[in-house]
């Protein structure tokens, strides 16, 4: 039903031919293969979206396409983890991530008295440092979680045939 769901939503192969930023990415990303879902797709796809939503830049969606498209994942799935950042989530990503970042590299945290520029500058440092690390601990977790459920849910499935097929 999900399924169905989400390729009623999907944007056909022209639509998507005809966009203008995604045209970076040629014919490539309408390869099928970007565009159905498997073990090895989804987990790429999860590490790629939640590997993207740390980064702070903008235009996470687009980081995470061509990861997905780097590394074979299914693209609707990437876009959709990335939004795992959002607006109520941002700022204290940001913090948690920038105190991290600080404490690792033993600096002092910030307290904002003079100049934007300087403090931006001195910030960027220890936000960079833990944007990194949490999103490539997120996306390593992200891709060990979808692969082991995935498992799971295969082998469920599996052992309730079985016990189907004892019953009859």
């Amino acid at each position: 039903m999900l399924r169905q769901w989400l390729r009623d939503r999907m944007p056909s192969q022209d639509t998507l031919r005809q966009h203008r930023i995604l045209a970076l990415f040629g014919e490539r990303l309408l390869d099928p293969d970007y565009w159905c879902c498997n073990r090895h797709s989804a987990a790429v796809a999860v590490a790629a979206g939640l590997f993207a939503a740390w980064m702070p830049l903008p235009m996470h969606t687009l980081v995470a396409i061509g990861l997905a498209v780097q590394f074979r994942g299914y693209l609707p799935l990437a876009i959709a983890m990335v939004w795992v950042n959002n607006p109520l989530t941002l700022a204290p990503m940001f913090y948690f991530a920038y105190r991290l970042g600080a404490r690792l590299l033993d600096t002092p945290e910030l307290v904002f008295n003079g100049s934007l520029e300087q403090e931006a500058l001195a910030m960027a440092i220890p936000l960079l440092t833990g944007t990194l690390l949490m999103g490539l601990s997120c996306a390593l977790l992200g891709w060990i979680i979808t692969r082991l459920g995935w498992r799971w849910k295969v082998q469920l499935a599996w052992k309730l045939r079985r016990e189907k097929r004892r019953e009859q």
